[in-house]
């Protein structure tokens, strides 16, 4: 499995890119730069896409992947949960931002056609097992364990200040554990006020894990505020020390075989 971390930040500029990642060249999951990110021939080539939820930074490029690919005759799968499929579906591809991609625009099969997740309800998606994990959030949210079947497994948390031990422990087995650190210690508020993580509260949840003899695999930290990336990585680096764990901070284009 060769995972590409094709953005890692939570907002966007000339080298941030909104948090997504693109699985073997085929699997997006979340969909925030999953075109800008990608030439023609590589959004071709994407045949499903996993979606944690319905904020912008998460959605957006979806209109765009749709309309680029939209004469190779494929639909591509997009897998959400009920709200965030609706999201999507009423607010996006709605023909007032967007032609709806869930229906033909011709003689061709319609470009994207929505699939509703359940937490906790693992299914398969091309060649790859799926485990939705919900996590609490300003919206609904499921994070994602993802196994390949040739093997290898990899998690996303989505976007959450909550427990996620649950990305530890499933049965899927994740290699890697890619979670969202959106704020530094000190903006403690607006990260609570906005359900986001700081290295304070994932060192909390990694506490109560290892207290419980949970396993923790390597952790990539992605959805970094870019104003405040340094005192992010600087602050998570220290977690990682602190509890001899395996923790580092993502990047625009970062590879990774598992």
């Amino acid at each position: 499995m060769k995972v590409r971390i094709l953005g890692a930040h939570k907002f966007e500029s000339r080298h941030a890119r909104h948090t997504c990642f693109l699985i073997d060249g085929v699997l997006g999951l979340d969909a925030g730069s999953l075109a800008s990110s990608l030439g023609a021939a590589e959004q071709g080539d994407v045949q499903a896409v996993l979606l944690t939820h319905q904020h912008f930074d998460h959605v957006r490029d979806l209109p765009t992947l749709g309309l680029t690919t939209l004469g190779d005759g494929k639909t591509i799968d997009l897998y959400g949960l009920a709200e965030t499929n609706d999201a999507v579906h009423q607010h996006l591809l709605n023909w007032d931002l967007y032609p709806d991609l869930t229906e033909p625009l011709g003689p061709e099969p319609a470009k994207f056609k929505l699939n509703s997740v359940t937490p906790q309800e693992g299914f398969r998606a091309i060649g790859y097992r799926v485990s939705p994990i919900s996590v609490p959030h300003t919206v609904p949210n499921v994070g994602y364990v993802i196994r390949a079947d040739p093997g290898g497994a990899v998690a996303y948390t989505g976007d959450t200040d909550g427990d996620i031990s649950a990305f530890f422990k499933d049965d899927l087995a994740a290699d890697v554990v890619f979670l969202e650190v959106s704020f530094p210690n000190r903006l403690h508020d607006q990260a609570q006020i906005t359900k986001h993580m700081t290295p304070a509260g994932l060192r909390s949840h990694l506490l109560e894990a290892l207290k419980a003899g949970i396993r923790i695999p390597k952790m990539v930290a992605v959805h970094m505020s870019l104003e405040h990336q340094d005192e992010i990585v600087e602050q998570i680096a220290s977690v990682g020390e602190e509890l001899s764990i395996d923790l580092t901070p993502g990047h625009e284009d970062m590879e990774l075989e598992v």
